[in-house]
């Protein structure tokens, strides 16, 4: 099959903050002896695509308004089984995925790693806004899916309210069970994905031949392993690196939900070693940083200006300099410079901030009693800031 041209394996630029080596990084500790000829393996990937979740989102999304079709479909998911008579058989088939856990499926491990989510605290919520999510702004082709929606138009507000709303109801104990707030965000968000794909295949003129398929499964997997291997990551960089049962937590708790997002589970790593190979495949092979990601990352860069939940100008100057002070220590210099984000020498202020976590992390760990109290304490500041951009929603 041929690859698509944002398949570049001799790029060896792209993403070079996640595997420079250094005293805290996680991923290149983790990589194993792995040639990039490798991903040859994964290009048909590239043209491949959630068809369940598609199949169901022409069912609900045809000539219906949005409000209106994620309504029935929440609606409809709320009675499974009772009323699966009157639904189709694909429909069913989804619902049977997103209620029957899978023999695989430990909840112990999924409850520990949202506890280590929770311990993280603020720092958590940091790392995925300026790490996982400005990070991924590297790879050009896999942001195009944004443009096409118009998302750089509707600001980086929504799509952070958005990411944030997705994150804490996945990292909520007990979250994932049936019927739980956790498959709620993760149907909404599959059927989004499908819903977009399909508007975007329809309506524009999408290259494939350019970009692959739009939301593909080679994107899912990538998008799967920034929440989890590469977020452990940015978290070890600010001093908040996983135990290794914490590590394998993430992991387990990530491969149940990019199950239920629909990628196929055989796609999904088990063990660090495999996640980090996966990662590196990806990331090692994309073609850059485009005009669309630096006009994606400056967004990012300004949305604490553009937020409406306070009008206190000095906070939000303070809030968009720590943010880039976190972009220099977690992407690194090149990176952050690469996406067109000015420096600011917040970053000081971020490796004073690792000091502190680094006496937190090693009270947290020293006995179980600790461990709950930073955890508890952790989530209460996400959610102090879930409640901030839920006023954005």
């Amino acid at each position: 099959m041929k690859a698509p041209e944002r398949y570049q394996p001799e790029n060896n630029h792209s993403f070079s903050s996640y595997w420079k080596p250094t005293n805290d990084n996680l991923l290149p500790k983790l990589l194993p002896d792995v040639s990039l000829k490798e991903s040859e393996q994964l290009i048909p990937l590239y043209f491949q695509v959630d068809e369940l979740g598609d199949t169901v989102a022409k069912e609900y999304f045809t000539n219906k308004p949005f409000g209106e079709a994620i309504g029935n479909l929440h609606l409809d998911f709320s009675s499974f089984p009772s009323n699966k008579k009157d639904l189709t058989s694909e429909t069913v088939l989804l619902f049977e995925q997103l209620t029957n856990i899978p023999d695989w499926v430990d909840f112990d491990k999924v409850n520990l790693a949202a506890t280590y989510c929770n311990r993280c605290g603020t720092s958590a919520l940091s790392v995925l806004r300026n790490y996982c999510l400005m990070g991924g702004y590297e790879s050009s082709a896999i942001n195009k899916p944004l443009i096409f929606t118009q998302a750089l138009h509707k600001g980086a507000v929504k799509r952070l309210a958005d990411t944030v709303d997705f994150w804490m109801h996945v990292t909520t104990i007990d979250g994932l069970k049936p019927q739980k707030a956790g498959v709620y965000s993760i149907l909404t968000t599959r059927l989004i994905h499908s819903y977009s794909r399909i508007q975007i295949e329809k309506s524009t003129d999408w290259k494939s031949e350019l970009w692959g398929r739009p939301i593909n499964l080679w994107d899912m997997l990538a998008t799967n392993l920034g929440f989890s291997i590469a977020f452990m990551d940015g978290l070890s960089k600010l001093k908040l690196p996983p135990t290794n049962e914490e590590l394998n937590a993430v992991l387990h708790l990530w491969k149940y939900a990019g199950y239920l997002l629909g990628i196929p589970v055989e796609l999904l790593p088990d063990t660090a070693e495999d996640a980090a190979k996966q990662l590196y495949l990806w990331s090692k092979t994309q073609k850059g940083i485009d005009q669309d990601s630096k006009d994606l990352a400056w967004s990012l860069y300004d949305e604490p200006k553009r937020v409406s939940f306070t009008n206190n100008t000095f906070m939000k100057w303070f809030v968009q300099k720590t943010n880039v002070g976190y972009n220099e220590v977690l992407l690194g210099s090149e990176s952050r410079s690469a996406l067109g984000l000015p420096y600011s020498n917040a970053k000081y202020w971020i490796l004073l901030l690792n000091n502190i976590n680094q006496y937190f992390d090693k009270k947290a760990k020293s006995n179980s009693k600790a461990y709950n109290k930073f955890a508890i304490k952790g989530r209460k500041q996400q959610e102090d800031v879930w409640d901030l951009y839920k006023k954005e929603k």
